[in-house]
C-alpha cells in the first residue's frame, strides 16, 4: 500500500528547499507525523491555504523515501478566534508546542489527540480560556506520565502547606524541609488543582478563575512541568 489517509491537527510547518514545506501533524491514526507538501509555497498551490498551523484537516499521503508526501488535503475546521485574539493565540501556541515535544512519531495516541482537539475547540468557542488552559495542563501532564500528587503529603498527612515539584506534589509543614524547591500553595489554589484533576472539559468551559489564582496555579504547573519534562517552551518567552 503506497498511500494512506490521516486526520490531524497541524502543529507546525517549516520551509524546505525553494518551494516546499514540511508539515508536522498530530494525527488520530499515527500520532505525530511529518510530511512534505511539495510546491506549497507557490501562489498557485491549491493546498497552501489549508496547511496552516492549528488547522484540522484530512490528508491523502503518499509514502516517500525520506518524508511522506502530501498529495491532497481537505480542510475540516479552522479556529479563527485562536488567530485573531492574542491571548488565545499565545495560550494555544504553548499548548501546541508542548504537544509537539511529547507526541511520538507513528505512535497512535487517541487520548492526546482528543485532548488537543477538544482544548483548541473550547478555546476558540468559549470565553473562559484561563479555565480551559489549566484543564489542559493538568490532563496533558497526567497523560505524559507526570501526575501531580494533590490529595495528601508524601508522609500521609493531609495538612498541606506547600508544593514541591521534585517531591511530586503537595507537602505538609513537617516535610517542607525535605525539599529545596518549595512553593507556597494557598487553600484556594489547592482546591482548584484538586478539582481540575477530575472535572471534564465540558465543566471547565463554564468556570471562571480569578486572575490572582491563575497566576499562582500557572506557576505551580509550570515549575512541575519543567522539572519533570525538562521542556522549556519558546512560546512562553512572550507573556499574555
Amino acid at each position: 500500500m503506497n498511500s494512506y489517509y490521516i486526520t490531524g491537527i497541524i502543529l507546525s510547518r517549516e520551509n524546505i528547499g525553494e518551494k516546499d514545506r514540511l508539515i508536522v501533524f498530530l494525527t488520530r491514526e499515527k500520532g505525530k507525523l511529518r510530511a512534505v507538501a511539495r510546491s506549497s509555497r507557490r501562489i498557485s498551490s491549491k493546498m497552501a491555504g489549508s496547511l496552516e498551523p492549528f488547522n484540522f484537516v484530512r490528508c491523502w499521503i503518499h509514502i516517500g523515501k525520506t518524508f511522506d508526501i502530501i498529495k491532497g488535503v481537505e480542510l475540516i475546521r479552522t479556529f479563527p478566534n485562536l488567530i485573531r485574539d492574542i491571548n488565545r493565540y499565545l495560550y494555544v501556541s504553548r499548548i501546541v508546542e508542548f504537544v509537539q515535544y511529547i507526541a511520538q512519531e507513528n505512535d497512535e495516541s487517541p487520548e492526546l489527540f482528543r485532548l488537543l482537539l477538544g482544548t483548541m475547540s473550547a478555546m476558540n468557542d468559549y470565553e473562559n480560556i484561563n479555565s480551559i488552559y489549566i484543564f489542559f495542563w493538568i490532563n496533558v501532564l497526567t497523560l505524559a506520565g507526570y501526575k501531580m500528587r494533590l490529595d495528601r503529603c508524601i508522609c500521609g498527612k493531609g495538612d498541606i502547606k506547600a508544593f514541591s515539584s521534585s517531591m511530586g506534589g503537595v507537602l505538609c509543614n513537617d516535610c517542607v524541609e525535605k525539599a529545596n524547591d518549595v512553593i507556597s500553595v494557598s487553600g484556594c489554589a489547592l482546591t482548584l488543582l484538586r478539582e481540575y484533576a477530575h472535572i471534564k472539559l465540558s465543566e471547565a468551559i463554564k468556570r471562571e478563575i480569578p486572575q490572582y489564582l491563575i497566576e499562582e496555579v500557572e506557576n505551580i504547573i509550570s515549575n512541575f512541568r519543567i522539572h519533570h519534562t525538562n521542556i522549556r517552551l519558546k512560546s512562553e518567552e512572550v507573556n499574555v
